[in-house]
């Protein structure tokens, strides 16, 4: 008799666990039909050998979308990596550090303050090298799409600067070499 009662009891809890389940599924899923796209890039191949298009969302999701040829995006200001200076400290943690000279020979960052310390917020917040780091402006808006060099990953950060760096988007691979508003 105590066995047919744990058994119920037992059968009466992985039911409310499978219908508490279903449900978070079927929450998470409505969340996901109300994103909204935010963004559409042109993504280029690594190599070079070939180019793509994404739509953007405000939740970070990207969705491959159908060519956008006729569409105007801007291209990105692209900042040398040799402008970020590696360092090493005691504990070998590594740290960054920006050539100021260097970057200011690129007339396109130095043209604009924002570029500058957008620049400089990265290289303080980043304990790897930098492979890639492309600056986007749409509007009022700006925007980096960093790759770091470090092991084995290929994907690289979108974000949203306005006084401080917001996660936006993660790609896989490729780099973003257009970007425009939805």
């Amino acid at each position: 008799m105590e066995f047919i009662r744990s058994h119920k009891r037992l059968l009466a809890i992985s039911g409310l666990i499978v219908v508490l389940l279903l449900g978070t599924l079927l929450l998470l899923k409505h969340a996901d039909n109300n994103a909204s796209a935010i963004l559409e890039a042109k993504i280029t191949a690594d190599d070079g050998s070939g180019t793509s298009f994404a739509t953007i969302y405000d939740n970070g999701k990207v969705e491959k979308s159908r060519s956008s040829q006729n569409k105007q995006f801007v291209k990105p200001i692209e900042v040398d990596p040799q402008v970020f200076v590696e360092h090493t400290d005691k504990k070998n943690n590594i740290y960054l550090t920006v050539n100021e000279k260097a970057l200011r020979k690129n007339k396109q960052v130095s043209s604009d303050e924002n570029w500058v310390k957008l620049t400089k917020l990265i290289a303080k917040r980043s304990k790897h090298a930098i492979a890639m780091l492309s600056l986007f402006k749409l509007g009022d808006d700006y925007y980096v799409f960093l790759k770091y060099n470090a092991g084995l990953s290929d994907d690289g950060s979108l974000y949203q600067y306005k006084s401080s760096l917001t996660k936006v988007a993660k790609l896989d691979s490729g780099k973003i070499s257009g970007l425009k508003k939805k």
